[in-house]
Formats: C-alpha cells, sequence, structure tokens
C-alpha cells in the first residue's frame, strides 16, 4: 500500500484525502484559498519520485508527482494511494452503497 516503494516513474496515483498542493500567502502573509493549488479526494496525478526530508524531528516520506496541469510538485506520502488500492477501496463502497 505504500505510494514510495510501489509505485514507478508515470504511474498514476490517487490522492485519499484532500490537501492544498500549493498554498499561495498574499502579501499580508495570510493564505488566499482562491489562488491556491488544492487536490481533493479521487483526484489522481502522475507520480515522479519519493524523498525522506526531515519535518521538525520527524523523517517524512514525500512524494514528488506532476499534477494535471504539468506543474511538479510533492506531498507527504499519507495523501496518496496507488492505482490499485484505490480501485479496491472504490470497489468495496460501491459495495457498500448499493447493498
Amino acid at each position: 500500500m505504500s505510494v514510495s516503494s510501489e509505485s514507478r516513474k508515470g504511474d498514476r496515483i490517487y490522492v485519499i484525502e484532500g490537501f492544498l498542493a500549493k498554498p499561495f500567502i498574499d502579501d499580508d502573509g495570510l493564505l488566499d484559498s482562491s489562488k491556491s493549488k488544492e487536490l481533493d479526494t479521487g483526484d489522481s496525478v502522475t507520480f515522479l519520485d519519493w524523498s525522506l526530508e526531515a519535518v521538525g524531528d520527524n523523517l517524512e516520506y514525500f512524494i514528488h508527482y506532476t499534477d494535471n496541469t504539468g506543474e511538479k510538485l510533492k506531498a507527504v506520502e499519507s495523501y496518496f494511494v496507488t492505482e490499485e488500492v484505490w480501485n479496491g477501496l472504490r470497489d468495496y463502497f460501491t459495495k457498500v452503497v448499493s447493498s
């Protein structure tokens, strides 16, 4: 289920929890959500690579990806799942809802 170990460059991966992919901070130092780039649950992006980075006192896996506009970005691995996992979740919830 780990995107970093199971994905290869060019694979489609899916957002499992929405997040701000590219926050925009205005001249007053405030977040402007209308100019920020957001990814929603179910959006797909293209996997490029991964890295291990220090965040405070912790090490986090970051996924490097290309969004649907071609922009290269990165985010913490926990926001993503592989296509296989996404399809399994979709099938499961489709069955639950239709029961």
